[in-house]
């Protein structure tokens, strides 16, 4: 049977190629993906690439630099996303989340943590700030009576990959000070719902040219 090492190295793999792949299909489709996707997926591309090649590296440090990056990112990105896809965003809640997004990057950064104590808790109001969006869009699936099937999907895997992203912040030094056994199947939950969620993203991508935006 595969350790969780072999399976988490697998998911990974499998998580690089699904972006790869996305980033063909998206190549392919040209100007009728936006360019807005295009730069989320290849952002997300690079993190998740770089993080593949210093683990086969077994440089494990990077990881403190590489994951505030990819929140900050992330947070940003989906914010646009929203914005163009979902529901319009007010210039003021946006500039908000740029500020705290550029301001959490560097207090993350500059605060160099050991792995005893690492914990990012400026994740949490990121993670929040996300699951936010993805609430807000299903009061208007209720309201409205209206569904886009894509949209939806997608909404439903952001909605539960930064659920549980919210959990691990809050107990970030527990899932990485114990016991693999333990803590193992959440790590390898947390990847399927990442890849999942890389999945619906493209899609959505590869639908752009049929659907209505904001």
């Amino acid at each position: 049977m595969p350790t969780y090492n072999e399976l988490s190295f697998y998911l990974q793999f499998t998580i690089n190629f699904t972006l790869l792949t996305g980033l063909g299909l998206f190549l392919k489709r040209g100007k009728q993906v936006k360019i807005l996707l295009l730069v989320f997926l290849l952002g997300e591309l690079t993190l998740e690439l770089s993080d593949l090649v210093f683990r086969i590296m077994r440089i494990n440090t990077v990881n403190f630099y590489i994951y505030p990056v990819s929140q900050c990112f992330g947070l940003l990105m989906i914010t646009e996303i929203y914005n163009k896809y979902f529901f319009k965003v007010s210039k003021q809640i946006k500039w908000i989340i740029y500020l705290f997004s550029g301001l959490s990057l560097i207090i993350n950064i500059i605060d160099k943590q050991n792995t005893e104590s690492v914990t990012f808790y400026s994740n949490i109001i990121t993670n929040i700030l996300i699951c936010s969006f993805a609430g807000t869009y299903f009061l208007n699936v209720i309201r409205n009576t209206k569904i886009d099937l894509t949209l939806f999907i997608l909404n439903v895997f952001i909605f539960l990959f930064f659920s549980i992203e919210s959990i691990i912040s809050t107990t970030f030094n527990f899932l990485i000070n114990n016991h693999l056994e333990w803590v193992a199947p959440v790590w390898l939950f947390r990847g399927v719902l990442l890849w999942s969620f890389y999945i619906a993203f493209i899609n959505l991508g590869c639908r752009t040219g049929r659907m209505k935006v904001w």
